[in-house]
């Protein structure tokens, strides 16, 4: 009897020791995807901070760089006849934080075999975005893409 009574309270002692390691585990942030896939076509966005962009870059985009300054990027490429090839896209969106909900205003920039769409927007403080994206390709119907990513102003 003693021996079982012992494991008993030994088992208890173990488990109560992996629920408390457990506990204080950290758990990674979720990762945000950076495309979404439709059929052939494959949608590709990414937000970042504008001062990651050089000075001759923002410039030649007439895109303002600041530390509450941001921009989302979205392109489109097709999966055709072993290619992968840029599509030209009408694109609409929205960023928002708990309270509003912003319109994105999208330009085109076509360079060389890139197309890409870019908007720029800006924070107030340190937040958690979530982004709402209709990507209009060839006149079908609309692929719908939502996802948040945590922002942060740059302060340095």
């Amino acid at each position: 009897m003693k021996l079982n009574t012992y494991f008993l309270h030994f088992s208890a002692l173990f488990i109560s020791l992996l629920l408390g390691l457990s506990a204080q585990a950290q758990e990674a942030p979720p990762v945000t995807s950076t495309s979404s896939s439709f059929g052939k076509d494959t949608v590709h966005y990414s937000v970042v901070n504008t001062t990651f962009l050089s000075p001759q870059v923002a410039r030649s985009y007439g895109i303002v760089r600041g530390e509450d300054k941001f921009i989302i990027n979205v392109s489109v490429r097709r999966q055709l006849d072993g290619s992968n090839i840029a599509v030209r896209a009408k694109v609409k969106g929205s960023s928002s934080d708990l309270i509003h909900r912003t319109p994105l205003e999208f330009k085109e920039i076509i360079e060389q075999d890139a197309i890409y769409y870019i908007a720029e927007f800006e924070l107030s403080n340190d937040e958690r975005q979530d982004f709402r994206l209709s990507v209009n390709v060839d006149n079908r119907p609309s692929y719908d893409i939502q996802f948040n990513k945590m922002l942060y102003i740059d302060d340095e």
